[in-house]
């Protein structure tokens, strides 16, 4: 396929000596002496890709347009290496000598050339720490046995999602990370092997590496997902396609990794992904010269930041890790974190309360930041070794909301990825009172998919609530089958059946005299729609 050719460029025989050379962003000042055009997408964009933007009316742009390949070309004769393109940037990432950085400046459609990775001293490689677990006890819904990942998938009623069906079926979310090593081997991804759903990798920090012999990060980040171990682990999308992509090097921190990660964010658009998740953030690098300020997350200034708006404006949902510098000096996000379009996602703790290691907002401009929180301090996850056990980050946390974006956006798939964004947004805890700790707070999946309160309303009737022993449930049509289940607010199952409306439309539900008072959750399922209510015993 075209484009896939397109993405990047590499010369047949790489010098020992290029990784050690200065890499430098040459961006051009036009797209002209190009046979592409936007009224021929087919020949740079998938089906998948041209189906999202319609759906979505989503306008092609010359912004989605490749690099000129005669501008490449041309570069290519004085550049050591070209790397890849960027056609949201207009330009190609390429190892120059200084002798070389003079050449391609004088080119009459060069506008100008940013030096983005030079040999240094590497900072210490920062090492995700992680816990063994031993045996929990079964935490079954639907015939989904959690095991020890059931706080961190209901902590956000994605179980009742799942519990409904919706586990991220043919939904594709790509992965932007530092590696997935022993993702090819481990039995956490068994199922996505067995069933067809890793698609596929592309590594643009070393494109001759094997992407399942690198960082451990990406399968950490990958299980939170869609990893699937019976009793242990079921991730927020065990049933969605995957896309794993390389942009991170883990060995160094340098200007650089964000345009890889530009480049990963493109080839995502380009193969039709729905979801970016990306545990990865900058602020500070191996050069100094290269360092963000807190000024800079202002939404528009960061190369990685203007990628994640490039990518939201595809009609892709970004969600991103906040960052873990709560505790250090620069307390604050990072980017793309800062992304005004990004799904910034803080950590909490299984009771709900924030971790002291997550960034703080707001964004240089005053915006609420993170704009959600997810379970990030003791998360379960499959660990490269191939074993289990809980670590702590955003990184975490993060993908657990993606892989739950992607159940949401099965039950609304109406909605545009910026409709899905501010669903979840509205349905957080902290919704009515944000603040720049835990954003609106933690999303509830179960209430983002419900209808509308008008369609609801229209639909279906519950009295009386609070209750005591009977509970009355209005369809408006009569006979009308329907399946009732009855959740705590922990998400235990107490009660499940299905029943006929009678001849004015109504289902007369029974409540066990031993059902202590409180709050519970009811999931009604009529006429292939679920609705979500809930109820206070008395």
């Amino acid at each position: 396929m075209r484009i896939l050719i397109l993405q990047f460029i590499i010369s047949s025989i790489v010098p020992f000596s290029v990784s050690a050379q200065a890499k430098y962003f040459i961006a051009f000042t036009d797209k002209q002496n190009s046979t592409y055009s936007v009224d021929n997408p087919t020949e740079f964009l998938s089906a998948r890709a041209i189906d999202r933007r319609t759906k979505q009316g989503i306008a092609i742009t010359s912004d989605d347009l490749p690099v000129s390949p005669t501008y490449i070309n041309q570069v290519a004769q004085s550049a050591t290496m070209v790397h890849y393109s960027l056609r949201w940037f207009n330009g190609v990432v390429a190892t120059l000598t200084p002798e070389q950085v003079t050449s391609v400046q004088g080119l009459p459609f060069v506008k100008n050339v940013t030096k983005i990775y030079e040999p240094a001293k590497s900072k210490a490689v920062e090492e995700t720490e992680w816990q063994p677990l031993g045996l929990t006890e079964k935490k079954e819904i639907a015939g989904l046995n959690y095991g020890a990942s059931y706080t961190q998938i209901a902590m956000m009623n994605g179980h009742l999602l799942h519990a409904n069906g919706y586990l991220g079926q043919e939904k594709v979310i790509a992965v932007l990370d530092a590696g997935f090593l022993n993702v090819d081997t481990h039995n956490a991804f068994d199922s996505l092997w067995q069933r067809g759903r890793i698609l596929g990798t592309r590594d643009f920090v070393n494109p001759q590496s094997d992407i399942y012999k690198e960082h451990y990060h990406g399968t950490m980040v990958l299980s939170a997902m869609g990893g699937y171990i019976d009793g242990q682990l079921i991730g927020s999308a065990p049933r969605a396609k995957y896309w794993l992509i390389r942009t991170e090097d883990a060995a160094t921190e340098q200007l650089i990794e964000e345009y890889n990660w530009a480049a990963g964010a493109e080839f995502a658009d380009s193969v039709g992904a729905d979801i970016i998740n990306s545990s990865l953030g900058y602020t500070t690098f191996d050069v100094a010269s290269q360092n963000h300020t807190y000024q800079d997350l202002n939404g528009k200034t960061t190369p990685v930041t203007l990628a994640a708006n490039m990518a939201a404006s595809k009609g892709m949902v970004v969600v991103v890790s906040a960052g873990n510098e709560g505790n250090a000096p620069w307390h604050y996000i990072s980017a793309p974190a800062d992304s005004p379009h990004a799904l910034t996602v803080g950590a909490v703790d299984s009771n709900k309360v924030k971790a002291d290691f997550s960034s703080f907002g707001p964004t240089a401009d005053g915006r609420i930041k993170p704009d959600v929180c997810a379970m990030g301090k003791g998360t379960f996850l499959a660990i490269a070794t191939g074993t289990t056990g809980t670590s702590n980050g955003t990184s975490f946390s993060s993908p657990l909301v993606a892989g739950m974006v992607a159940c949401l956006w099965q039950t609304k798939p109406s909605l545009t990825a910026q409709q899905i964004v501010e669903l979840v947004k509205s349905s957080s805890s902290s919704y009515a009172s944000p603040d720049n700790s835990i954003g609106y707070g933690i999303p509830d999946f179960a209430q983002a998919s419900t209808p509308s309160t008008t369609d609801a309303k229209k639909s279906i009737e519950l009295w009386p609530n609070p209750f005591t022993s009977k509970i009355n449930i209005r369809f408006g049509k009569s006979f009308m089958p329907a399946k009732i289940s009855i959740f705590t607010t922990n998400g235990q199952l107490i009660y499940t059946g299905t029943a006929i409306s009678d001849g004015i439309g109504i289902i007369e539900i029974n409540i066990p005299d031993e059902l202590p008072e409180g709050i519970y959750l009811l999931s009604i399922a009529v006429s292939g729609n679920s609705y979500y209510v809930k109820g206070i015993k008395q």
